[in-house]
């Protein structure tokens, strides 16, 4: 019996068919890797073999980069206070970009082309809150600390406030929490100037110690002004390690004691 072959013309005029070979096209267009990431945890985006397509983070252990479409209400906010989620926005990257004095479009990008790539944040009307996160397995670690630069990569005549605030969560199904000793309230100085570089180091609250899953992420909002691009490069997460309890503690909190049964006072006299 032979095989009962559907024509391509039918496949293609099906719009059920349609809608879903684009949405698997999409799928596969539109990647991360948010696998956590044990510590220590090093990312200086020196080799830039890691991105080599729009929207595809599969390169990059344990990063996720999102637009952020509309999470801002209006250009000026602070992104400290935007502590939504943000994973229904779109995974977003502009791989391979050369030049971040030219690229008009918010987001997330790598430049691979300059003296020290890294990747950027930069907020617009339609990305108004971009964002970059980072997934951590902290299982065994306590006193978690993250350090970080933010670079002033723009050197063109924009000269906005380009705030950028650190945030972190545990698991991936709450808010996120500011973390305010890591807020620059302008990573950028201009115009004309892309010189600043702002070194961060914060230890997170205690909440995230010893945790399966912890995320941070950095954000940035759409400015008043023309928005301009700022890296967060040279990140590095450490941790000390959890003691563990002495051997005799263990087997004395774990072992069942022996009761010896009570004696008569007739078996004491003897």
């Amino acid at each position: 019996m032979k095989p009962y072959l559907i024509p391509a013309a039918k496949i293609i005029s099906n719009p059920v068919v349609v809608f879903v070979f684009m949405a698997a096209t999409m799928a596969l267009s539109v990647r991360g890797d948010d696998a956590p990431q044990k510590l220590p945890f090093v990312q200086d985006w020196s080799n830039v073999a890691l991105i080599t397509m729009e929207n595809d983070w599969s390169g990059v252990a344990g990063f996720v980069g999102y637009r952020g479409d509309k999470f801002a209400s209006r250009p000026g906010v602070n992104p400290q206070t935007i502590t939504a989620d943000g994973h229904s926005s779109p995974v977003n990257i502009l791989a391979n970009q050369k030049n971040p004095n030219t690229l008009r479009t918010g987001g997330v990008a790598e430049f691979d082309n300059i003296p020290n790539p890294t990747v950027a944040l930069k907020g617009s009307a339609n990305a108004s809150a971009p964002m970059l996160v980072l997934n951590l397995d902290t299982k065994g670690k306590q006193n978690i600390a993250v350090g970080f630069k933010l670079r002033d990569l723009d050197g063109s005549a924009n000269n906005s406030v380009q705030a950028v605030a650190l945030q972190y969560r545990v698991a991936t199904n709450a808010a996120f929490i500011d973390l305010a000793d890591a807020y620059a309230p302008d990573a950028t100085t201009g115009p004309g100037v892309a010189t600043l570089v702002t070194p961060m180091v914060v230890v997170l609250p205690a909440a995230a110690n010893d945790q399966a899953h912890v995320q941070v992420r950095w954000i940035t909002a759409n400015a008043e002004s023309n928005d301009e691009w700022v890296g967060v490069d040279d990140i590095a997460v450490i941790g000390d390690d959890i003691a563990e309890k002495p051997a005799e503690a263990k087997r004395s909190s774990g072992e069942s004691k022996v009761v010896k049964p009570v004696r008569s006072p007739k078996e004491l006299s003897q």
